[in-house]
């Protein structure tokens, strides 16, 4: 083979005006469509390098670059021009010759060791591979796709050896895919187990790409299983398609970019707080089905909350990036809220009625007459006040006196120092007759599965211990310890809507009241309470629970045989009848919110109801204030 030289460059002492040189000794190139040929000189003239080109070299080039790089990165930047335009450079004694990579396989005798070589990446050797268990000739069909056109790839059947010529990346990428092939056949069934790629998605890709290349093939001629637990791919077929398998997966089976990116994502409706450990687990998870570490020891994932601003900051590599995003895509939705609204019904209706008659009689006007008393005093209640209190405190009886009562005075009477009246008779009736309607309408939205509480009533203090010091006339630093509790209606709620427009209400209702005061100070309350969980549509009236109570009482006091007597038995009776009939419904409403226009219709219906209640006040008017104007709430639309 004869080679036509060009020319030969030895440090030009030229330099073209694109080149700039710093004082630190950084070179910044800049070549808009410049000669390639020029582009030698210049980095002849910064490296110190000669460079022998062949006829054929020609071209023009354009490099932009910001950076200035130092007189070492710049032969390696001069490689992948050549490279760019299918150029390489030979090293040879002590000249550069640069001559089309096609001709590169005849005219290259650089032949480098598999390990530990140091040549650049885009320089072209010439590798001898010797395998050990795979036959050389049925791996060079297998590789070809894999070296570009204008290299040199053939097999030594003889030594069982492979001879490739091409690129320094390249031959390395092409050694580590044999050394990943040439291993010890362990039986008709092949296992590799994957590093990088996960063995089901691979699997998935041979088989579409097996199925689309050779529709009619027999499937028995090759089998493929991925073992997601060891991230390995079983194969079983023949040795020549195993053999083209597995160097498609060691392709496959490939890093990815390690340096990772960072991403800030901003949360529209879901917390980025509460989505940092969620997104922690999912990646701890894919990490133990591949066998690598668990976020919390890896330096290649990072996730932080910025409340402030409901934004995740994410620095992860690109396939872990891929995964989180699809997950947060997938939380961050508007979430389904739920109105619940709750009616309570109270009716009680309270009936009573006494009647009786009491006596009283003696002969003694003073404390010195002898004399009798006798009569009968019947123990009334709180309805009237029995003969007895009426005759020692006349103002405080007649003051006390309920319902009708008739008696009969004549005058006063002193017994024992107390002067009284002298009452002889009293007659009493009383007809009682109360009814009570109490309806309540506490109503609240919340987001599904979320408990929301609401509370309507008085926060009452309830006396839990007291204390005095002791030792002394005056009692020194005396206090008493109070909780308050609230006394109303409560409601707490907690929806979880189904797939079908159902909803699982977990409910807590109550209903307290106020109703008197213990002896000891302390008040005393009524409480209704209902705890359950139920099910309803959307939509849709539930009864919760009813307390239904029916109370009647009966009482009646007489004198032994004479309150027996028929009609004169009245004269010694007294009776006393009540009635006390109590209904409590509750019922619930739940309606389910999925959207804007769904919340907006709720939310006008209770606005207009409120407005419209004030104006009726406003048209009535305040009383003994005629200039005095109500308030009342703007339209809904100036508000919007």
């Amino acid at each position: 083979m004869v080679l036509i030289v060009s020319f030969l460059i030895v440090l030009p002492r030229v330099s073209p005006a694109e080149l700039e040189v710093s004082d630190e000794g950084k070179v910044t190139v800049n070549f808009q469509d410049v000669d390639i040929r020029t582009v030698a000189k210049s980095v002849a003239k910064i490296t110190g390098r000669s460079f022998l080109l062949d006829p054929d070299i020609k071209g023009n080039v354009t490099i932009i670059s910001s950076e200035p790089v130092s007189e070492n990165e710049l032969y390696p930047l001069f490689l992948a021009i050549l490279q760019v335009h299918d150029f390489v450079a030979i090293d040879s004694d002590n000249v550069t010759k640069i001559i089309p990579l096609v001709r590169a396989k005849h005219d290259n005798f650089t032949v480098i060791d598999s390990e530990g070589d140091q040549s650049p990446a885009d320089s072209v050797v010439t590798i001898i591979y010797k395998l050990q268990y795979v036959a050389a000739d049925q791996l060079v069909p297998i590789l070809r796709p894999l070296v570009p056109a204008k290299c040199y790839l053939a097999a030594q059947v003889d030594s069982n050896m492979l001879i490739i010529s091409d690129r320094k990346a390249n031959i390395d990428r092409l050694t580590e895919i044999i050394k990943k092939i040439d291993l010890e056949e362990s039986g008709d069934i092949e296992i590799m187990k994957l590093e990088y790629a996960d063995a089901g998605e691979v699997v998935s890709v041979i088989e579409g790409l097996e199925g689309k290349a050779n529709p009619k093939r027999n499937d028995k001629s090759l089998r493929l299983i991925a073992d997601a637990r060891t991230n390995s791919i079983l194969l079983s077929g023949s040795s020549y398609n195993i053999l083209r398998i597995k160097t498609l997966i060691t392709h496959l089976d490939s890093p990815i970019e390690s340096e990772g990116t960072t991403q800030v994502i901003f949360l529209r409706y879901a917390k980025a707080k509460d989505l940092v450990d969620i997104l922690r687990g999912v990646d701890a998870q894919s990490a133990d089905k591949k066998n690598i570490k668990p976020s919390s020891q890896r330096t290649d994932l990072m996730i932080q909350a910025d409340e402030s601003t409901n934004a995740l900051i994410i620095n992860a590599a690109p396939a872990v990036m891929k995964n989180i995003r699809a997950v947060i895509r997938t939380l961050d939705i508007r979430r389904t809220q739920v109105l619940i609204e709750a009616i309570i019904a109270e009716v009680s209706t309270d009936k009573g009625a006494e009647l009786g008659v009491q006596w009283r009689l003696t002969d003694m006007t003073n404390s010195s007459d002898d004399g009798f008393i006798g009569g009968t005093n019947f123990n009334t209640g709180d309805a009237s006040p029995g003969i007895n209190i009426l005759s020692g405190d006349p103002v405080s009886g007649v003051m006390g006196l309920n319902g009708f009562n008739l008696g009969y005075v004549k005058g006063t009477a002193s017994i024992l120092g107390n002067t009284v009246l002298n009452i002889g008779t009293l007659v009493s009736a009383l007809a009682a007759d109360g009814d009570a309607n109490i309806l309540s309408t506490p109503s609240l939205v919340t987001m599904d599965n979320e408990e929301a509480e609401i509370v309507v009533g008085k926060n009452v203090p309830f006396a839990t211990g007291s204390y005095t010091s002791t030792g002394s006339s005056n009692p020194q630093n005396p206090f008493t310890t109070y909780e308050r509790h609230d006394v109303g209606v409560k409601l707490k709620v907690m929806p979880q809507i189904n797939e079908d427009d159902t909803i699982r209400l977990d409910i807590v209702q109550e209903v307290s009241n106020l109703t008197s005061v213990a002896t000891d100070g302390g008040p005393i309350t009524n409480n209704r309470t209902i705890k359950t969980i139920v099910m309803m549509d959307n939509g849709k009236i539930l009864v919760l629970g009813g307390l239904i109570s029916d109370d009647v009482s009966e009482v009646e006091q007489r004198v032994p045989i004479l309150g027996s007597i028929p009609l004169i038995g009245y004269f010694f009776r007294y009776t006393k009848t009540g009635h006390n009939k109590q209904n409590l419904m509750v019922f619930l409403k739940a309606t389910i919110l999925r959207d804007e226009n769904d919340s907006n219709k709720i939310t006008f219906d209770k606005y207009d109801y409120m407005r419209r209640l004030q104006i009726d006040y406003r048209e009535d008017g305040i009383s003994l204030m005629p200039d005095e104007v109500s308030p009342v709430m703007d339209e809904i639309k100036k508000i919007e």
